[in-house]
């Protein structure tokens, strides 16, 4: 049994830190990846526009979102299983901050029509597409949200049933 529960979160750490690289990746994509093409800055990175326009599509996927839940849920109820949730708000607040961030660059970017037609001689992200990314961006981070609610709530409720079978063991 013991094995099990090891197994268990050493599988919930390794998926924990899937989701804490892919996280890392997307920002360093974003911040850092500098191509040769001169519309190629942090605003136009965030909107997808560029040659290094990788970030969205690595932040805003399926892997970042999940893992982290499947670890919390992998987690036992021992002592590196509470170390793993919190280390699983962790990557979800970061998620979120960093989510927030990247999605409100390419809003600001695609919001400014007039700034594009003077830098770049043309609208790459035009208003009704700059929505669009906005909402889409809104729907990741609030899977996100709920992730980071459920860790917290599944703590929440770990440390009440803890505290219940203390109290039932010493009533009988």
């Amino acid at each position: 049994m013991q094995l099990a529960t090891r197994h268990r979160s050493a599988v919930a750490a390794v998926l924990l830190a899937c989701a804490a690289v892919y996280i890392a990746v997307a920002l360093s994509q974003w911040l850092f990846g500098v191509g040769l093409d001169p519309r190629d800055d942090t605003l136009s990175r965030a909107a997808g526009i560029g040659f290094t326009d990788e970030a969205r599509g690595t932040l805003f996927s399926f892997v970042p979102v999940v893992l982290p839940a499947a670890a919390a849920l992998l987690a036992p109820a021992t002592r590196p299983g509470r170390v793993i949730g919190r280390l699983t708000r962790l990557v979800y607040v970061l998620y979120l901050v960093i989510g927030v961030l990247l999605a409100m660059s390419a809003a600001r970017y695609g919001f400014d029509d007039v700034g594009q037609l003077a830098e770049e001689g043309q609208v790459f992200i035009d208003t009704r597409a700059a929505v669009e990314r906005l909402l889409l961006d809104a729907v990741w981070l609030a899977l996100a949200v709920i992730g980071l609610l459920s860790t917290g709530w599944s703590g929440i409720r770990e440390r009440a049933s803890q505290a219940e079978g203390r109290g039932d063991d010493g009533d009988h």
